[in-house]
């Protein structure tokens, strides 16, 4: 089909030249462009990523078979300290199953020890944003060939802000990388009504449907809504003072009650149809420390469910915090690779209850590298 312009100008009356059509602009939004959608990734996508996997149930401490999980915060390639750590909690592999809240590497001088030592004890763990991001970068460095290797300027690397992940991720085997590319981003104990994580969990969102980049990366929450409205950016109800983990026998109790014990409380469904519409409803998850903290809002949320629907997240990642002990969450990271602690969260199972647990912390020093 051809098109005639028209022109008021056209006083000599000639054709005007016939022009091809103009091409509709096509703009195609993924959904990482969209930030307040879940269940999308807003990182590179890499085949083979899992998202949530359930730890054995044979693997679960109870009261009766007098088993431990030894949950333990970011190793950051400080082999030497977790050998320390183990001793101390007396690690035994006939009734002790160990767990890694996500980076285990880089950062730290042996990072290849770390995941050897852990692939030795048929460890379970979590994928950290530190191997996400070394995978991801020997994945992509893999994938350059031909043309496009031979013109990858030697400084590309740096630009990209890979040159640390790539120096750890060639430092590793190829049965770690491949150990690594396994590894869940959530691992659930559902016995147990716990999540294991690195950075968090967005209240009110079901765990299948988690961000995974969020859940390896997030600190703070933030509420656009509340902005638009003109609230800009409320903070937390808690100050940093006044988190759950000041109450010692609040937190000692972040267990799940007997199935026979009368239950208050919302179901998560409910919850979120009375929130439909409120400024809260959407949020956005972000690394940085601008909005509410992640926990608090977990807190506050947990609450608000059903004791039997109320979960525990332990989680690391946060080391300027250090540990924090809130009555359904508990952070791990303490700062091992800075010169801080290397953290554990020893569990056990809880007489008198089928899905309740005790725990106690245990710490090693750990000398900066």
């Amino acid at each position: 089909m051809s098109f005639i312009r028209e022109s008021k100008d056209n006083s000599n009356n000639k054709p005007l030249p016939v022009l091809p059509p103009r091409p509709a602009h096509h703009v195609e939004i993924t959904d990482a462009d969209r930030p307040m959608t879940y269940g999308t990734f807003r990182r590179p996508s890499m085949d083979g990523l899992t998202l949530m996997a359930n730890l054995s149930d044979e693997l679960v401490p109870t009261f009766e078979n007098k088993r431990r999980l030894i949950i333990v915060g970011d190793i950051h390639g400080m082999d030497a300290s977790l050998e320390t750590l183990l001793k101390k909690v007396d690690f035994n592999t006939n009734k002790d199953h160990l767990i890694a809240a996500g980076d285990m590497i880089n950062k730290g001088p042996d990072s290849a020890g770390v995941i050897s030592r852990l692939m030795s004890l048929n460890a379970s763990a979590v994928r950290g944003n530190h191997e996400d991001r070394i995978l991801l970068s020997l994945a992509e460095a893999e994938n350059l060939s031909g043309v496009s290797k031979d013109l990858a300027s030697p400084h590309e690397e740096d630009r990209r802000g890979q040159t640390e992940f790539l120096a750890t991720g060639r430092k590793l085997k190829k049965e770690h990388v491949e150990w690594l590319s396994k590894l869940p981003v959530i691992l659930a104990v559902e016995p147990l009504n716990m999540f294991i994580v690195h950075a968090g969990l967005v209240p009110g969102v079901k765990p299948e449907l988690q961000d995974p980049w969020a859940v390896m990366n997030m600190r703070t929450l933030i509420y656009p809504r509340e902005k638009l409205r003109g609230k800009g950016g409320r903070k937390s109800s808690r100050s940093d003072d006044d988190d759950d983990d000041d109450n010692e026998e609040e937190a000692a109790a972040a267990e799940a009650p007997p199935p026979e014990e009368e239950e208050e409380g919302e179901t998560l469904e409910s919850i979120q149809q009375k929130d439909a519409y409120t400024d809260r409803d959407t949020i956005i998850p972000i690394e940085g420390r601008d909005g509410e903290k992640w926990s608090n809002a977990w807190n506050h949320f947990q609450k608000r469910l059903k004791k039997s629907h109320r979960h525990t997240v332990v989680y690391g990642h946060d080391a300027k915090r250090g540990f924090r002990e809130d009555k359904y969450s508990i952070g791990l990271d303490s700062g091992c690779v800075r010169g801080g602690a290397l953290t554990a969260m020893v569990v056990e199972g809880k007489e008198g209850s089928k899905k309740g647990f005790t725990h106690t912390i245990v710490q090693v020093h750990c000398k900066e590298p």
